[in-house]
C-alpha cells in the first residue's frame, strides 16, 4: 500500500467515524464488525454510494480494509476503559 492509499484510507476512516459518533448507539462499540448488528457498516461514511471517490480507486478494497483497520484502532481508543486504580490526575 502506498503513501497516497494510507491518506486516502485515513480519509474515509475519518467520515465513517464521524457517521459512527454522531449516532449514540454507535459511538459505545468497540469494533467495526459489530456495526453490522446495527445498520449496514459497508455504507458508513457515504461509501454504498455510487458517486463515492473511493469506487474510482484501483486499490478500493485494500483502502476500505485498512479504513475498517484504523476505525477498528480508533474506536478502541474511543471506548478504553481506564481503570479505577490507575495513576491519573483525576484519581490524586
Amino acid at each position: 500500500m502506498t503513501k497516497q492509499d494510507l491518506l486516502k484510507a485515513q480519509r474515509l476512516s475519518r467520515a465513517i467515524l464521524l457517521d459512527i459518533l454522531s449516532n449514540d448507539k454507535l459511538k459505545k462499540i468497540d469494533n467495526f464488525s459489530e456495526l453490522h448488528d446495527h445498520v449496514d457498516a459497508n455504507c458508513l461514511g457515504g461509501v454504498g454510494q455510487s458517486w463515492h471517490w473511493l469506487h474510482d480507486e484501483e486499490n478500493e478494497l485494500e483502502i476500505l480494509n485498512e479504513a475498517q483497520n484504523m476505525v477498528n484502532r480508533a474506536l478502541g481508543v474511543i471506548n478504553a476503559k481506564i481503570p479505577a486504580d490507575s495513576n491519573n490526575a483525576e484519581g490524586q
